[in-house]
């Protein structure tokens, strides 16, 4: 009888040991909702001169000040550049984005393009950054990128500007 007692405390001990708890750097989608802008563009890597174009689209210049809106029920979104010089084209793109877990333990955002025509499933490239930091109103994502053939890293800093999740 004592050995069926002690049997059963060891399964119930290891049975609740097992479980996966959320941590505070796991990020849930539900800190992203809202609106959100680029504040800050830095270029980390060996020392020169860095020319990124991001996601396929623009220059970085163009994406300090972009403006960047999360609906996390459903994984949609948008962001829109920023028209600050002449090499900057005022765009909008809707996107459908979520969270990936990455073998080196961090935790990356990724996302497609997609439109009123084009549904996610049938987009087959996307882009990927890892989370840096996340917070309720704050968020920094480390894109890589290659200028002449030289990797370095983009790190993109967005700060919360609003709950608002209007497309």
């Amino acid at each position: 009888m004592k050995k069926l007692i002690y049997l059963t405390l060891a399964v119930l001990v290891f049975s609740c040991s097992g479980t996966k708890s959320t941590t505070a750097s796991q990020p849930s989608k539900k800190m992203l909702k809202g609106t959100w802008e680029v504040t800050n563009i830095k270029f980390v890597g060996d020392k020169g001169l860095y020319k990124a174009f991001l996601f396929d689209l623009a220059d970085s210049s163009c994406f300090k000040g972009s403006e960047w809106v999360f609906i996390p029920n459903n994984g949609s979104g948008k962001f829109s550049t920023n028209v600050n010089s002449s090499i900057c084209d005022a765009y909008t793109q809707t996107i459908h984005w979520s969270f990936l877990e990455s073998a080196d333990g961090y935790t990356q955002f990724q996302f497609k393009y997609v439109g009123d025509d084009i549904k996610a499933k049938n987009v087959k490239s996307g882009y990927r950054a890892t989370i840096l930091e996340i917070s309720d109103n704050m968020m920094l994502l480390k894109v890589p990128s290659e200028y002449e053939g030289n990797p370095f890293d983009v790190i993109m800093t967005f700060n919360k500007t609003s709950d608002s999740i209007d497309l």
